[in-house]
């Protein structure tokens, strides 16, 4: 008998189009898809733009350079100087730390967050995609030579000291130099520390601050960044926080259930008081209150243009 019943379909996998089943089993897969892919196309962005740009690159890095004059912000050449006179192994570790104090700890934070609270990942995913977006509008509109092309103030440690990662012809494909403003490795880290003084632990809350005060101090020492370009860097994260807040309310707003009963309530209740006529207490414009008002004829002359509702208290 048992050939004769209806064959069980449940465990057949679903049509899903052209994408491969592992696809849409798979979170992880698109997650790592979206971020990665959008980093990538930030980049692309970030290199078209930087055609042809270096002439004004550097007529705004002189910009920089007198406005931080006028503000007495101009510390940056002092500092590197510091550094340089202070030990050559000093100058190689705010080097490195440029470099392994970034992806190193923003892809493992991330990682952990991910694993242990997708929601909380979910919103700092956000504000990092808006981040590229506001950075990628800063780069086109105001593109920057960093400190260390400015060889008359400045010195570039990374070439003269090592690793030359960035100062290296090879690598020069792979970034944009005249985006210097804003600084996304400060803003980042500014994003990071967040992240950790959020998380409740007492060793990530010091490092917290620890973390973007170390990047500071590892962006001008090795004249890949101004100081003005910090201040653009922690704005360009303000404000992608504030995009998101902004979008996670209306969307709240548009789909809280609650909001719509509520609402809904009230139109009817609206209607119904329409249709009803006057409250007791209640003057309406072209109506006769069942409670006379003292004053209320001398009210209705002066006022009979206007549209107006008063409830008697």
């Amino acid at each position: 008998m048992h050939l004769l019943r209806r064959p069980d379909h449940s465990a057949e996998p679903v049509d899903t189009g052209s994408l491969p089943a592992s696809w849409h089993r798979s979170p992880h897969l698109k997650e790592f898809v979206l971020v990665s892919g959008a980093y990538l196309l930030y980049l692309l962005i970030r290199q078209i733009i930087a055609a042809d740009i270096q002439l004004v690159a550097f007529i705004h890095a002189e910009s920089v350079v007198d406005l931080e004059q006028d503000l007495g912000l101009f510390w940056e050449p002092t500092l590197q100087q510091w550094a340089i006179n202070t030990s050559d192994w000093l100058v190689v570790f705010f080097n490195w730390s440029y470099i392994l104090s970034f992806y190193p700890i923003i892809v493992t934070a991330s990682v952990i967050l991910y694993i242990k609270s997708r929601h909380h990942y979910l919103y700092y995913r956000n504000v990092v995609l808006f981040s590229f977006l506001f950075a990628l509008i800063a780069f086109t509109i105001f593109p920057l030579a960093p400190p260390r092309m400015l060889t008359k103030n400045f010195v570039d440690t990374m070439a003269i000291f090592g690793p030359s990662i960035y100062s290296a012809a090879e690598g020069a494909g792979f970034y944009n130099a005249f985006a210097a403003m804003p600084s996304l490795h400060f803003g980042w880290s500014v994003l990071f520390g967040t992240i950790f003084f959020r998380s409740g632990y007492r060793a990530l809350r010091i490092f917290a601050f620890i973390y973007p005060s170390m990047m500071l101090f590892t962006i001008v020492v090795t004249g890949n960044h101004y100081f003005l370009d910090a201040v653009a860097g922690g704005v360009v994260i303000a404000l992608s926080f504030g995009t998101v807040g902004v979008i996670g309310a209306i969307s709240r707003r548009k789909m809280d259930p609650d909001l719509l009963i509520s609402t809904r309530r009230s139109i009817s209740a609206f209607g119904e008081m329409c249709r009803r006529g006057p409250i007791h207490g209640v003057l309406t414009r072209g109506s006769r209150p069942q409670q006379r008002v003292p004053g209320q004829r001398h009210y209705d002359r002066d006022y009979k243009p206007s549209v107006y509702n008063s409830t008697v208290l």
